[in-house]
């Protein structure tokens, strides 16, 4: 049965963590505009170090071990190629910004440092979600035929 394909669970796993990922980021943004700060950055936190998880146990093994070598170096300009490389980039730079947010902030009570940087942290998000939709993108060319099947 194809479902039951262990690459293709872990893969769905992952998936599954980024929607999971998006309503903390969602909430956090929620808590920005009611003001409350404090819980904005707990729950932008908590988006930051699920993503750094899902990044080092799933993404990272993938691309290493199956993306890249038999998908990027063997068809380097199909679209599983260009699809990935956008993903891995723009999801590696939202990722790296936001940990540098959150090692800026370190729970800090005074949060005026985060008000100079408002407009970087929207542009992060945008960029997360265009990262996210690549990914989204990327899981349904490699699982078109499981999902459709």
């Amino acid at each position: 049965m194809a479902l039951l394909n262990a690459t293709f669970v872990i893969v769905t796993v992952s998936l599954v963590i980024q929607v999971a990922v998006l309503f903390l980021i969602l909430y956090g943004y929620w808590f920005y505009r009611m003001l409350n700060f404090r819980k904005h950055g707990a729950m932008m936190a908590s988006a930051v170090f699920l993503q750094l998880a899902v990044v080092l146990a799933i993404m990272i093994p993938s691309f290493v071990l199956a993306v890249f070598p038999d998908i990027i170096v063997v068809h380097p300009l199909e679209l599983a190629s260009v699809v990935s490389v956008i993903h891995e980039v723009t999801g590696g730079v939202a990722l790296g910004l936001g940990i540098w947010f959150v090692a800026a902030w370190r729970f800090r009570r005074n949060f005026m440092g985060c008000f100079n940087r408002r407009r970087l942290m929207l542009a992060t998000m945008i960029i997360w979600i265009v990262a996210l939709l690549f990914g989204i993108t990327l899981y349904t060319i490699f699982n078109w035929t499981i999902l459709m099947g």
